[in-house]
């Protein structure tokens, strides 16, 4: 049976969405911003009220020291702008409130059954639940998002996006570890290529085959961002393995578990933010001392920026509806659905990135694209290679949780609401014998 129109436009909303997440974070880290001297105490002035610069980028693109004129840079805050995204994902709590006031009494009732399980037979899940069970992954997705904003302002977004897909690898290992799980032949095939693949995607970067040449945009640092991304996988796999083994006892609404990864996630990064601009180390400046983050600047350079502005509520907008388009497709579709459109985001990235000029061009990119994609169908069993095993072993799967947000999205990894076709188990609304996605 073929999709509806409905679910096309489902697919086509997270499709769009889910791209302009990465590309309105990068977009905003290539923008030139004068250097505010109210907030960084530079001395003598370079901007005030009465003295203000435009900012005009010497290198387009590029986020190289010199890529903008002087008394200008561009703006490198990597965890401001991970705040916006815990906002965008706290937007989801507000949706499912939403979602239940307009509902009638049935249509609530169905629509709480249909997000958080339809298991009101299955012993063992709790109805209710503590908000502060959420507080521990929201840390690792802090320390993680943070991280890959990070690696982000060094190398391309169409290879942080690949890169990303890494984290099946680190699921694997840390599932065998922390949950006692089993990894099949497939799996251990799969993981093989997903970091073949990975490690690929990266060479290319570093390289730059086809790429760096005839004045195209150069990172700054490719080879450390391409290192923080990978190791930021190692958080989000911690992540998903600890709400695995605590939060799977509950029942709990998709949207509404996002948004609660939100609150934590924003409060935490809140106190660290406060933290950055009062430490007295740092490559920043804050009112006249050293500092991680400056947060006040970072405020007062979106204002001088709209295409800045409309990148950082691009990015704060798109996480919220990638979230809510996410869960849609998984539920009205399946996971697998899921996973193929979060794996054509990572191409619909690239091609972007080339046709504005991110970018050039790279063999060696198409290459690790297509190893660390079939790498990740292999995990997956979606393509099952003879004297591999897998189909016959379905019900013993590794289940592999992966984070979309952020977010989100991961090349080819499950979603975090994806199941195998055996009993299942998932972190946000218990298991499943039937085969359906919570």
């Amino acid at each position: 049976m073929g999709m509806t129109g409905g679910q096309y436009l489902l697919a086509f909303a997270m499709l769009v969405t889910g791209s302009i997440n990465t590309i309105s974070t990068k977009l905003a880290d290539i923008q030139c911003v004068p250097i505010d001297v109210k907030v960084t105490g530079v001395h003598p002035p370079i901007m005030s009220s009465t003295n203000p610069i435009t900012c005009d980028a010497v290198q387009p693109n590029s986020t190289s020291p010199g890529a903008c004129q002087a008394g200008c840079t561009t703006f490198d805050h990597p965890f401001f702008q991970a705040a916006g995204m815990f906002i965008g994902e706290l937007l989801c709590i507000i949706a499912f409130r939403i979602t239940l006031l307009c509902a009638t009494s049935k249509s609530r009732e169905a629509l709480h059954v249909d997000e958080s399980s339809e298991m009101s037979d299955e012993a063992g899940l709790e109805e209710g639940f503590p908000p502060y069970i959420f507080a521990l992954p929201a840390l690792c997705d802090m320390v993680a998002t943070c991280i890959m904003y990070l690696g982000l302002t060094m190398t391309y977004a169409s290879v942080f996006q690949m890169l990303r897909g890494s984290v099946v690898v680190f699921t694997g290992l840390l599932s065998i570890i922390m949950l006692n799980k089993r990894l099949l032949a497939c799996h251990v095939l799969g993981m093989f290529l997903v970091t073949a693949g990975a490690f690929v995607v990266g060479l290319s970067s570093v390289v730059a085959t086809g790429g760096d040449s005839e004045g195209a945009p150069k990172p700054s640092h490719p080879l450390l961002g391409n290192i923080l991304i990978v190791c930021a996988q190692v958080v989000v796999s911690t992540q998903m393995v600890i709400e695995e083994k605590f939060l799977s006892r509950y029942r709990v609404s998709p949207l509404q578990a996002v948004g609660w990864e939100g609150f934590w996630g924003l409060l935490f990064l809140a106190i660290a933010l406060t933290g950055m601009y009062f430490s007295q180390v740092g490559p920043d400046m804050c009112d006249g001392h050293a500092c991680i983050e400056n947060v006040i600047q970072a405020f007062h350079q979106v204002q001088s920026n709209t295409m800045l502005m409309a990148a950082v509520l691009g990015n704060v907008g798109s996480i919220a509806f990638f979230n809510y388009f996410g869960i849609s497709v998984t539920q009205t579709m399946s996971a697998t659905h899921r996973m193929v459109l979060d794996s054509l985001r990572t191409m619909v990235i690239w091609f972007f990135s080339l046709y504005v000029g991110w970018q050039s061009f790279a063999p060696l990119q198409v290459v690790g694209f297509a190893v660390l994609f079939l790498g990740t169908l292999v995990y997956n069993e979606i393509v099952t290679i003879p004297g591999v095993g897998g189909s016959e072993s379905r019900s013993e799967l590794l289940e592999t949780l992966v984070q979309d947000d952020e977010i989100e999205g991961l090349l080819g990894g499950p979603s975090r609401w994806q199941q195998s076709d055996g009993p299942r188990v998932n972190e946000r609304g218990g298991r499943l014998d039937n085969g359906q996605i919570n």
